[in-house]
């Protein structure tokens, strides 16, 4: 039987708006090419072609932290460009879709990551270290994670539609409040 295996990246993400509904519309990398990562792997600028060719690619999740019971939106749109692997998807207005939308406006959550299969992988030395190239991956879900493995992998951008507030109870506007105090205290200390 073959394992999943998590691949997480640091990079660009990038909220779009948010709907009257309460979906939260983003932009992110869900992985990155052609950079050597914590684990000493490289993802090749075509590991993800053909799954993105395939049917498969249409089942791909959005999960949060890796967990496939923990759905919190849809992937609405994907491809390559010479970064990595991009995505957008709408992040719903479910118990932990909100969560995950309160901490990704806070900055709390801004990192990917992907749980996939690999097909394909050969070793290389790269500046007298031993790494593994993954040339081709079937990517299975993309989650929002606290910390990625990869540096690259991230929220590209965030905006949100003036009315957000309003549509947001005391709790959640309290909470986004405190996550917001706590930030700019996190960047003045760092400032020191």
């Amino acid at each position: 039987m073959v394992k999943i295996q998590y691949k997480s990246f640091t990079g660009k993400m990038e909220v779009k708006a948010e709907s009257e509904d309460g979906r939260l519309h983003i932009r992110a990398y869900a992985c990155a090419f052609n950079n050597i990562d914590s684990y000493d792997d490289v993802i090749a600028s075509t590991a993800c072609d053909k799954w993105l060719a395939s049917d498969e690619a249409a089942r791909v999740a959005l999960c949060y932290q890796h967990n496939m019971s923990d759905v919190i939106g849809v992937i609405t749109d994907k491809g390559v460009d010479t970064y990595g692997l991009w995505f957008e998807a709408d992040i719903l207005p479910t118990t932990s879709g909100r969560d995950v939308q309160i901490l990704m406006r806070a900055g709390a959550v801004r990192e990917f990551s992907i749980g996939y299969y690999t097909v394909n992988a050969h070793y290389e030395v790269r500046d007298e270290k031993e790494i593994r190239v993954l040339d081709e991956i079937r990517i299975a879900e993309i989650s929002p994670v606290t910390r990625a493995a990869n540096p690259r992998a991230v929220l590209v951008d965030m905006k949100a539609e003036a009315g957000m507030l309003q549509t947001m109870s005391d709790d959640e506007l309290m909470e986004m409040k405190a996550s917001v105090e706590a930030e700019i205290a996190r960047r003045l200390i760092d400032m020191v």
